[in-house]
């Protein structure tokens, strides 16, 4: 269990000044091509058109199984290899995979793209921009439409993207955050609602909220805790966020969605339209004023805000663990 537990904080506050200040090295191998190309692998092999909607579910939980085997293995593996060789080369390279399990300065820049181009009346250009961010059909949305997909999706992976991540990996280290990330590309590859994957998908999008449960509702009041610095008293930021944080069909998403809708003092939710399919997602806050593209601003500080609350809230607890029971 070494390189589970013991991960070194210090790694950690690397991992996270790299994603900070460099974001994703494009430049270098990205772990997560790797998980999708293996979950490509696994899908080829395990779907047939010809299975039952049993035989299908079956075979989505083997393919959780053997990603989620095959990746943890593998990182346990280099972890100990490296260890082996030398503590320093160990360091990192949890560095480095702590690094590109975080994706907050991706996030950011994505967001603001989007507010950059509507901010210069660019409403096709903002719409190409978001496409790269959600998996709904952009091409017809207005700009309140993009305006309110956009704090979602920047909301919503606060805590896929950061809290998350960070939760895994400075309780369990590489090994932990790179499971936990398997799940979650599983989750964005087969975990939809469709023909092919509603029961291939199913265990990829269960496990996905499992994980996700903890992370989500952390990440809501981060979020929270972000409405008085930006003009919105508390209470009623938390008020909006219990009365609509049930509403969302996903049992995680609508937590930090109507967590910012809160502090924002808009509403989101509304009709989606996703691979020719239009969606009827519930509201989600109340319409106090109407959306306007300032409010992705608000929306990526408070994700930095939410960013620097959970790196600061885990760090210290693994400190006070290894202080208390020498883990």
């Amino acid at each position: 269990m070494r390189f589970f537990m013991n991960t070194p904080v210090a790694s950690v506050l690397f991992a996270v000044v790299l994603d900070v200040i460099v974001g994703d090295p494009k430049s270098l191998w990205h772990p997560v091509m790797g998980i999708g190309k293996l979950i490509h692998a696994l899908e080829r092999k395990l779907y047939e058109n010809e299975d039952t909607p049993a035989v299908r579910k079956r075979k989505g939980i083997l393919l959780v199984i053997l990603a989620c085997i095959s990746v943890t293995a593998f990182v346990y593996s280099i972890l100990a290899l490296a260890f082996s060789v030398s503590y320093w080369l160990y360091f990192i390279l949890c560095v480095y995979l702590l690094w590109t399990g975080l994706a907050g300065r991706t996030l950011k820049l994505e967001g603001l793209n989007v507010y950059h181009a509507l901010a210069q009346n660019q409403l096709q250009e903002a719409r190409g921009r978001l496409s790269m961010l959600v998996s709904r059909q952009t091409e017809l949305m207005s700009e309140e439409e993009v305006i309110k997909a956009t704090v979602e999706t920047v909301s919503e992976n606060t805590s896929d993207g950061i809290v998350a991540p960070l939760f895994f990996g400075v309780l369990f280290g590489p090994c932990g955050m790179w499971l936990y990330k398997t799940v979650n590309t599983m989750d964005s590859m087969v975990g939809y609602k469709n023909e092919r994957y509603l029961d291939f998908g199913w265990c990829a999008a269960k496990t996905d909220d499992v994980l996700n449960f903890i992370p989500a509702r952390l990440t809501s009041w981060f979020i929270l805790f972000s409405a008085p610095l930006e003009g919105r008293p508390f209470k009623k930021a938390a008020e909006v966020y219990r009365r609509y944080r049930n509403c969302h069909e996903s049992p995680n998403a609508g937590h930090p969605e109507s967590a910012a809708a809160g502090v924002l003092g808009i509403s989101l939710g509304g009709d989606a339209i996703y691979f020719g399919q239009t969606v009827c997602k519930p509201a989600l806050g109340e319409m106090d004023q109407e959306p306007e593209p300032s409010d992705i601003v608000k929306t990526v500080r408070m994700m930095e805000r939410a960013y620097i609350m959970s790196a600061a809230l885990f760090m210290m607890l693994k400190v006070m663990g290894r202080w208390t029971f020498y883990v």
